[in-house]
């Protein structure tokens, strides 16, 4: 198993949506392990590096016979654990909330109930409805650095062509966004080498890790809902909860003791220590 790590600094700050809403616009505090493999994908599908059952996959969109349409990172899923942190020293961000007037257009249905309705042919086409103030959420993090580490399976080989450790490396100085939009980074600092399985069953972490893999004994740290899956269309999401060391007023990572569940297994990764699973 190879260690991937990836040092990036943000510019203004980040925003990854809340999945399963609509007008809702909520953030996420951290960016979740799907928004980092989105991140790590995005370079290797523009490199043309990435094949499904030994077609050569190049675009922002897989068609694949079985699976049928999905974006590249469903490709790696399987094949790849991402964790992140941000930077503990003097660096903390927030997360706010802006009403902004949003066109709500979308939201409306040709719902024909009143007198006024019917003489245009539908709520949506009434100028009042056409418009809306929505919660626009996003984490203020200007100057602030993420530190994002992957462990990429030995199987990856048989997806990603060239070299597995020099194709993650080029893809990795190649991320320009790590968020939704306009979340962009600015990567200064790339590690590729073995990911070493330690046999502490007691670890320090400063990355979140999925909360059924550990119990924490010591230090601050909040519960966050992210998910995995939901690459494709009709493919349903998979939530799950995991412990993010650090607060959240303000947003700043720390480190936790944690002692380990079953099929919980530390790992050191080029100098640092991440709970994955065995």
């Amino acid at each position: 198993m190879l260690a991937l790590t990836v040092r990036a600094r943000y510019h203004w700050g980040f925003w990854v949506r809340t999945p399963g809403t609509s007008k809702f616009q909520g953030a996420l505090p951290i960016p979740p392990p799907t928004t980092i493999l989105g991140a790590l994908t995005y370079p290797l599908a523009k490199m043309g590096v990435l094949s499904l059952r030994g077609v050569r996959q190049e675009g922002d969109v897989v068609f694949d016979s079985k699976k049928g349409i999905m974006s590249p990172a469903g490709i790696l899923e399987d094949h790849v654990y991402a964790v992140a942190r941000f930077d503990p020293v003097n660096s903390f961000g927030y997360v706010w909330d802006d009403l902004s007037k949003c066109v709500t257009l979308l939201f409306q249905e040709t719902t024909k109930s009143t007198d006024e309705e019917k003489a245009v042919g539908g709520r949506r086409y009434i100028m009042k409805y056409r418009t809306g103030a929505l919660p626009v959420g996003k984490v203020y993090y200007p100057s602030g650095r993420i530190s994002m580490v992957l462990l990429v399976k030995e199987s990856a080989r048989e997806i990603v062509a060239g070299s597995l450790e020099d194709e993650l490396r080029k893809a990795a100085w190649q991320m320009t966004r790590v968020g939704s939009k306009e979340s962009i980074v600015s990567v200064e600092e790339v590690l590729v080498s073995k990911a070493n399985p330690l046999d502490d069953r007691v670890v320090r972490t400063r990355y979140y890790f999925p909360a059924r893999l550990g119990s924490v004994e010591e230090g601050d740290y909040y519960r966050e809902a992210f998910w995995s899956g939901g690459w494709g269309r009709g493919v349903a999401l998979r939530r799950e909860e995991y412990i993010v060391p650090g607060s959240k007023i303000p947003l700043m990572s720390g480190e936790v003791k944690v002692s380990l569940l079953s099929g919980g297994r530390a790992f050191e990764a080029n100098g640092e220590v991440v709970v994955g699973y065995e």
